[in-house]
């Protein structure tokens, strides 16, 4: 019997409601459905919305009985903004959240770029916008309980699957017992552990990385502008990176990797968090300070996805569907994609005006953009999670450099560690001897034109470090090694 936590979650600036379970003796006999959709985090519960837009009701089934906890997901960018306009809750995050367009790096405390998303007076969004996941997901959730078309049921949990030649037979544990509910289709939005993936016997493709880091959100009052900031190999925490964004209410993401052999229990022991924080606002010259710890927890870069995200009559979204990179806000802004390229189409099936071969091309659509994010994301991933040998020389390097000559580099076989599922992806993460260097023109100021893959690179040299170690391509001539130098609410 699935008993979801029933007290609210603890935030020092979040006031969690517990919604009342939907329990199945209160209801009748359960008709067939259009559509149930697994999982009410933001991806799902804009699902539900974007089908109701197109005139299509929908169950949507939520384990827990309140909105997710900590912030996780808090960068979202101008496309996502489009989306969450569409289904109604756009001007809500806009009121509340924190727009920004610039983004500045440091190697070893020295600025070596800073970015400039492009942004014009005509533009509708800004390129970013910060906003904790709690407030989207209680701004999507009053949407879709005041809409006609979506039932939201809380605290159900989906426990079976069996897929039959025009429906599926969902098996849904609740705090009084399971039932079973009856669906043309089902749709899988249950995040990166996802059960129903589970129950399918599905397997992600794709890459798993070592490294490790520990997210942290800490209340503190800075006179900082709302702008990303990303270290890279600080004194605190050499050959690592650690990045910062400003959240509403005066709430600091620190993100931070962690040294290798370091485990999660020993990255989130209070000591270890103060200290490491600590040394964070001392670098940043803001140490002494005080601070209060609201939330915090460790995560691993995975690039992964499904080949197919149709299985029978079941259709996968989000976290479900693929596991991307934190690096390049790519995660929950992928998912309102899949959310919104899914919508437009099963309403047009749902509704008898569009044959079911039209759901072929949502797989194909956002599996080939899955794909395409995970080989950019790659890279990204790799260059952010301190790779060993050749790579890291000539990244960390170039960053130092501040001659308008060539960097040396080094003949090594060190490559990033990776655990890959499939054998076919593992040539990038082979082992090699490879000589690279890069023109060591450090770039202070860049305005990209095209998307945000390499918002993490800190110079065109970084780029270019990037681009010789994956690509395989010869390097230029060598030259002498540089000496050291030293207000929400609802």
């Amino acid at each position: 019997m699935h008993q979801p936590r029933t007290e609210p979650r603890r935030s020092i600036y979040y006031d969690y409601q517990v919604h009342a379970p939907w329990l199945p003796s209160q209801h009748g006999q359960q008709p067939r459905h259009k559509v149930v959709i697994a999982g009410g985090g933001p991806v799902g519960l804009t699902a539900a919305l974007e089908l109701a837009r197109h005139g299509v009701s929908c169950v949507l089934l939520e384990s827990e009985l309140q909105v997710s906890e900590g912030s996780r997901a808090i960068v979202f960018t101008r496309r996502s903004m489009e989306i969450l306009q569409q289904v109604g809750v756009a001007n809500r995050v806009m009121q509340h959240g924190l727009p920004w367009r610039f983004g500045n790096s440091f190697y070893r405390g020295q600025q070596v770029f800073r970015m400039e998303a492009p942004h014009d007076d005509n533009d509708r969004f800004w390129p970013m916008i910060n906003l904790q996941q709690q407030f989207l997901e209680e701004f999507l959730v009053d949407a879709c309980e005041a809409h006609p078309l979506i039932e939201l049921r809380w605290g159900n949990r989906v426990t079976g699957l069996v897929q039959h030649e025009g429906h599926a037979e969902v098996e849904v544990d609740t705090p009084e017992g399971p039932y079973t509910l009856e669906t043309e289709w089902l749709v899988a939005s249950d995040g990166a552990r996802s059960a129903i993936r589970s129950l399918l016997d599905l397997q992600l493709e794709g890459a798993s990385y070592e490294g490790r880091f520990v997210i942290a959100d800490i209340r503190i009052d800075l006179p900082l502008p709302t702008e990303r900031l990303a270290f890279f190999d600080p004194p605190w925490n050499p050959r690592n990176t650690v990045l910062m964004h400003r959240e509403p209410l005066d709430i600091w993401r620190v993100d931070y990797q962690l040294p290798e052999g370091e485990t999660p229990e020993q990255a989130l022991a209070p000591e270890s968090l103060k200290a490491r924080i600590n040394a964070q606002l001392e670098m940043i010259g803001h140490g002494g300070k005080p601070w209060e710890m609201d939330w915090c927890s460790v995560y691993s870069a995975r690039t992964l996805t499904l080949p197919d995200y149709r299985a029978g009559r079941t259709l996968f979204i989000g976290d479900a569907a693929h596991l991307l990179p934190i690096f390049g806000v790519r995660g929950a802004n992928t998912g309102f994609q899949d959310a919104q390229a899914l919508g437009w189409r099963l309403g047009l099936v749902c509704s008898g005006q569009a044959p079911e071969i039209l759901l072929a091309s949502y797989s194909q659509e956002r599996v080939g953009a899955a794909r395409e994010i995970i080989d950019e994301a790659g890279k990204s991933t790799r260059f952010m999670t301190r790779p060993a040998g050749v790579f890291g020389c000539c990244a960390m390097r170039c960053c130092r450099s501040r001659s308008p000559k060539t960097l040396c580099a080094r003949s090594t076989t060190g490559a990033p560690r990776v655990r890959m599922n499939t054998p076919a992806r593992r040539s990038t993460a082979q082992a090699t001897t490879t000589r690279c260097s890069t023109a060591a023109r450090p770039m202070v100021h860049h305005r990209p034109t095209c998307g945000w893959g390499l918002m993490t690179s800190c110079s065109t040299t970084w780029a270019a470090a990037l681009t010789c170690w994956f690509s395989r391509r010869p390097s230029p001539p060598m030259c002498r090694q540089p000496s050291k130098t030293g207000k929400p609410g609802a």
